[in-house]
């Protein structure tokens, strides 16, 4: 289908996949489930295998993201020739896939590990388990070519991670159009959160030092620097003080932080941040879905609001399994209790 054409049909279907799907005011619905087997018929509207708990959560989970990937390689089918930008969202999964393989092969694990199959839009050969030059081969990770000492497994995940956003980065900053600065605003703005979330718990749980922080950020250009779109944002709150409200109340992201009480002992909550961030990018996330119609931009907003669905889904998997309080866990995702989006 020629690229007008298929623009035109995929918003369509989309929308209409969104008007089912459990964002907006329709999210609270997961939490309001009292058991697994409830949260499975409503999401698949028919009856639960008969399995244990553990594994029905599995199960959720697992059809939760093939619906999702289904639903999404069935939209880029429709273009003759997709835009390059769609197949390279994949590539996080793909990562995740690796690092699973990785840390198996280094614990000398014989069984492959349960990965998420991205069906043909996977690069990686998993027949060629346990040899791990050949899964890597002929793609971008062919540099992992030897099974690493277990001591080299962190260094080696963080190597994918790195690559992984760096070619992320470079397939957006290629984009053409009104759309290019939303998208690059977007996902700037999730990889600056994920490197402010990280460096605050390395700061706060760990203790650890301005320049070994650094050395933990992800970054696009040639190393974690102030200029630097996705480090320069965590670069700068290295050396704001942890417990003083007012500094952090002038901070660009201050929506983010967890609010002060009078009287009380306040310190900045990495997590805090972390969960109205989610609702922060799933509202950007819309916005784009709905101003950029009928374009490459629209399904990578769609794209991203089902990302922040499974994400709903597995936390309502948690909340049940754990009897987490229901507005407790979705706060964890950026949900106030009357259903609206925090952000």
């Amino acid at each position: 289908m020629d690229k007008s054409g298929a623009g035109a049909y995929i918003f369509a279907k989309a929308s209409g996949n969104l008007g089912k799907s459990f964002i907006g005011s329709h999210v609270q619905q997961l939490f309001e489930q009292k058991t697994l087997t409830e949260l499975w018929t409503l999401l698949f509207k028919i009856q639960p295998p008969m399995v244990p708990e553990v594994i029905l959560a599995e199960k959720i989970e697992q059809e939760s993201f093939n619906s999702f990937l289904k639903n999404y390689v069935n939209f880029l089918n429709q273009y003759d020739n997709p835009d390059p930008l769609l197949e390279d969202l994949l590539c996080v999964y793909q990562a995740e896939n690796l690092k699973l393989l990785v840390a198996a092969l280094c614990n000398n694990e014989t069984k492959m590990p349960a990965i998420k199959d991205l069906g043909r839009l996977d690069k990686l050969n998993y027949k060629a388990w346990p040899e791990i030059d050949k899964i890597t081969g002929g793609t971008q990770f062919s540099w992992i070519n030897h099974i690493p000492d277990i001591h080299e497994q962190q260094e080696i995940d963080f190597k994918i991670d790195i690559q992984v956003v760096r070619h992320l980065w470079q397939s957006l900053e290629s984009q053409t159009g009104e759309s290019k600065e939303a998208l690059l605003k977007l996902f700037k703005t999730e990889f600056a959160i994920k490197n402010i979330v990280w460096a605050l718990r390395l700061r706060t749980y760990f203790k650890m030092e301005k320049d070994e922080v650094i050395k933990k950020l992800i970054y696009v250009t040639d190393r974690p620097c102030d200029m630097d779109p996705v480090a320069g944002p965590a670069l700068k709150i290295l050396d704001m003080p942890l417990d003083e409200y007012d500094v952090w109340a002038e901070w660009k992201y201050s929506e983010l932080i967890n609010p002060h009480v009078d009287g009380d002992v306040w310190n900045i909550d990495p997590g805090w941040i972390e969960n109205k961030g989610r609702g922060k990018l799933n509202k950007m996330a819309l916005n784009i879905f709905h101003q950029y119609p009928v374009t490459t931009a629209s399904l990578i907003g769609w794209y991203k609001i089902k990302e922040y669905e499974l994400s709903c889904i597995r936390t309502a998997v948690e909340s049940i399994r754990l009897n987490i309080n229901p507005e407790e866990a979705m706060s964890a995702v950026g949900i106030v209790a009357e259903g609206g989006i925090n952000g």
